[in-house]
């Protein structure tokens, strides 16, 4: 499997700071995205160490044999530990978190994690299939038909989550693994680009050609003609090729 990607991150139009971060490492080939909570230096500090700390993890592995799935969970919860440390050890970081939706592929095959209401997409044929449920509120509200869609939209708590990363000694991420096929685009990106730009904009925009970086680009500025009031992040992964055969 050949992959190619492109991120973009803007402070939007109405932050002082962007608390979002996102690492790519081929490498190892994780793709990830965060957004951090706890103010202007917490929510930073708790993003920048969560993208650092799964790297880090997944690099300590080397060639150790376990699943896709496996990796990517040990480097989560891994990432969970050294931010609830580092907000219990600083008082000025106190209660800092992150959210946290990230990409591992190795082999023939694609493994998602994610904590949170940053979003993994997935648009096949010019189709987008949103593969994460967001940890949130509002959007517990909205699976259990208690509010609509549309009102969800709007909700005064739309920001509130339920479960984040750092904020508890332990965290369980949702994970999910599957088989990419050639031309698939997976898009990963915060709420403030989900919060002011639709799905079918989101499939246009990534599946509009071969540019990456321009897509990623579009989807920026989109967001900060309808307003910008977050900060937004979009990261962009190509499956240029994909065997026909396990690797």
């Amino acid at each position: 499997m050949i992959l190619r990607s492109a991120v973009r991150t803007d402070v939007g139009l109405r932050r002082r700071a962007n608390e979002d971060s996102y690492a790519i490492a081929e490498d190892v080939g994780l793709y990830l995205v965060a957004d951090g909570m706890g103010g202007h230096t917490a929510g930073k500090v708790a993003s920048q160490l969560a993208s650092e700390s799964a790297v880090r993890s997944l690099r300590s592995l080397g060639g150790e044999v376990v699943s896709l799935a496996e990796k990517l969970h040990f480097a989560v919860t891994a990432s969970n530990r050294e931010v609830f440390d580092e907000s219990q050890a600083k008082p000025q970081l106190a209660g800092m978190g992150t959210t946290l939706v990230g990409l591992l592929a190795g082999g023939e095959r694609i493994a998602l994690a994610h904590v949170g209401d940053s979003r993994a997409y997935l648009v096949r044929a010019g189709r987008i299939r949103q593969l994460t449920d967001d940890h949130s509120l509002v959007a517990e509200l909205v699976r259990r038909r208690e509010i609509t869609e549309h009102a969800a939209h709007g909700h005064p708590h739309r920001h509130v989550l339920t479960r984040a990363l750092g904020v508890r000694r332990s965290v369980e991420p949702d994970l999910v693994e599957l088989t990419p096929e050639e031309e698939d685009r997976f898009v990963l990106c915060s709420d403030g680009l989900t919060g002011l730009v639709a799905d079918d904009e989101i499939a246009e925009i990534a599946a509009s050609g071969r540019d990456l970086d321009a897509a990623c680009e579009r989807l920026v500025e989109l967001a900060n003609s309808r307003g910008g009031d977050d900060n937004i992040t979009a990261l962009i992964v190509l499956c240029e090729e994909v065997s026909d055969w396990d690797v």
